[in-house]
């Protein structure tokens, strides 16, 4: 039954019997009753303790620009890192002809064996690593591979290093897996790469593994051959887990992208790619993780609690996109570096800085003569110029004064957003 308001009379019972009953018991809500308007008012009632791990967790500032940016209309989104280009039409019949093939079905946790041989060769062929198919996992999106591989060298309150600036999830992966985040450097002062000479008193009792991201989302920097190797060293030299961010690998513009696994000589690299960004397949949601042999058994056993297994007609197309005709990825590296290029030759004599990037799609820009603030700064820049940028401070301390750009778009839609971009930080530094 309502409970009356002390100082109002109850409702008719005839009122109470009105109410739909599947309101009453609700133990989100406890009702109260106001007789004079006929209205049963709930108040919302203490909700039971969440887990702290989950309700401490920080949320992603893109995810609100972004929410923000689908509400405002002819907004230049450079805030969501997602190729524009369409699927390649091969792969999409590929996933077509499955489902009408009837392949629809669940199949192994780890994946489709002739996908995980797919697999093996473009990382032959592509990346020079011989990975036998036993030693892969094909997961829901390099995400939750991510995650799996978190959960499978954690123990809680382990440690984990991570770049600064990086990716948001990050964070989110290791803190649901019990674990902390302890930051690294490799901000603008070092062109967002390490150096791995700094890095030995960031280790501790409980360090587990380190995260190496090349080329860098949110940065755009690529690791030279000999600095990722220099990484893998200073890993080996502490014992550390390598979890090697390798989903940008096929789009680096300038010099050659080098796998982490290249250096490893005892079984400590775990490398994780996607078919997201080389083959504009964001929402398909398939990525794949290569591991040492001791891994491979604990990664496949948290695939079943964790995604059971992944899209039968997903796999699919991917197997199609690593047999099938490759120019797609050429044609996309090649507009993306356009971008890149012409993003350069817009910001070079306006006196704002930025860094080129060498892989990726993502360029930083220093905002910090226009605001303090970098969240306050992208709200303003969508309302004002109906542009949409990432705050920098969603990827850590080491973003603090800038804002990450996605190139990834059609080049007049970039051409006008730049444009914006560059008036409202000129136009804020002179008003500051």
């Amino acid at each position: 039954m309502a409970r009356p308001i002390p100082w109002l009379p109850p409702v008719t019972t005839a009122t109470l019997a009105a109410i739909p009953r599947s309101i009453l018991p609700s133990p989100k809500f406890r009702s109260v009753s106001n007789s004079y308007c006929k209205l049963v008012i709930l108040q919302e009632a203490p909700m039971k303790p969440l887990a702290r791990t989950v309700a401490e967790m920080p949320q992603s500032g893109i995810r609100e620009i972004a929410n923000l940016a689908a509400r405002t209309p002819d907004c230049v989104r450079l805030d969501l890192g997602e190729p524009h280009f369409p699927t390649p039409p091969h792969i999409v019949e590929a996933a077509c002809q499955a489902a009408r093939d009837g392949f629809t079905k669940y199949t192994p946790p780890v994946g489709l064996l002739s996908l995980r041989q797919a697999i093996s060769e473009k990382l032959q062929r592509v990346n020079g690593l011989d990975v036998p198919a036993d030693r892969i996992v094909a997961v829901s999106g390099a995400t939750s591979g991510l995650f799996t591989a978190c959960l499978s060298i954690l123990e809680h309150g382990d440690e984990i290093l991570l770049p600064d600036p990086a990716w948001p999830n990050w964070e989110m992966m290791v803190l649901s897996a019990g674990g902390k985040i302890r930051y690294y450097p490799a901000d603008s002062s070092r062109n967002f790469l390490p150096d791995p000479g700094e890095l030995d008193e960031y280790v501790g009792d409980r360090t587990r593994g380190i995260i190496l991201n090349s080329p860098s989302n949110p940065t755009g920097a690529v690791m030279s051959p000999g600095l990722v190797r220099e990484m893998v060293d200073f890993a080996r030299r502490h014992d550390l887990w390598v979890i090697a961010d390798e989903c940008y690998d096929e789009f680096v513009f300038d010099e050659e992208h080098a796998c982490a696994a290249r250096f490893d000589g005892d079984g400590r690299v775990i490398s994780l790619f996607s078919c997201s960004k080389t083959y504009a397949m964001t929402g398909w949601r398939v990525g794949y993780v290569a591991c040492p042999q001791d891994l491979i058994e604990v990664m496949a056993k948290l695939q079943q609690p964790v995604i059971g297994s992944i899209c039968s007609v997903a796999q699919k197309a991917a197997e199609a996109a690593f047999r099938g005709p490759q120019d797609s990825i050429a044609v996309m590296r090649d507009y993306y570096r356009g971008n890149r290029d012409l993003a350069v030759d817009m910001f070079a004599d306006t006196g704002i800085r930025t860094w080129s990037p060498g892989g990726a799609f993502y360029m930083m820009v220093d905002i910090s003569s226009a605001s303090t603030d970098t969240y306050d700064f992208a709200k303003r820049l969508v309302r004002s110029r109906q542009v949409s940028v990432a705050p920098g401070e969603t990827f850590g301390p080491g973003g603090r004064g800038l804002v990450r750009l996605s190139l990834a778009t059609a080049r007049d839609r970039l051409e006008t957003g730049l444009a914006r971009v560059i008036d409202a930080i000129q136009a804020d530094s002179q008003a500051a």
